[in-house]
């Protein structure tokens, strides 16, 4: 009997990325962004987000199974989040965010359930882009003629 190796199904070796070929987030960043306060919420989710100094940004989401006991669920969740993400191109800017589920969504089946997440989570991520062009515009140096503090008060 031959023992096969490879599946069928498996991804070609040049369409999956190695450990080195990743972007790299520093040790220790999901937790200190837990350390800090949700810079954006809604009903059901919480995002706590930092800038970076390059991109691309890079997303970290958590998703209980107290909240929803099937991984079907969860996983139709985080594939939402996802496209939601990319829809927002945060995907490009320089942030890491990580997205947690708080509550669960009220259940009236599966294509409910990824309608109303779509919906919450493109409002999120839209605050939180203006969000980070903000941050990005309040990092640059004021033009000459202007006062040092940029002119707003916050």
């Amino acid at each position: 009997m031959a023992v096969v190796t490879s599946s069928a199904h498996a991804a070609p070796k040049a369409a999956s990325a190695s450990p080195s070929d990743r972007a790299r987030v520093p040790r220790g960043a999901v937790q200190a962004l837990l350390r800090q306060r949700p810079g954006v919420g809604s009903e059901h989710f919480k995002i706590h987000f930092r800038v970076l100094a390059d991109p691309p940004g890079v997303l970290f989401m958590a998703i209980p199974k107290r909240l929803l006991a099937r991984a079907v669920d969860r996983n139709a969740v985080r594939r939402v989040a996802r496209e939601a993400w990319r829809a927002a191109s945060l995907a490009g800017a320089p942030v890491v965010a990580m997205l947690r589920m708080t509550a669960s969504p009220p259940v009236r089946g599966a294509r409910h359930r990824k309608a109303l997440v779509r919906k919450e989570l493109d409002a999120a991520f839209r605050t939180l882009g203006k969000r980070v062009a903000g941050t990005s515009r309040d990092d640059r140096q004021p033009s000459p003629g202007h006062p040092a503090g940029g002119g707003s008060d916050r």
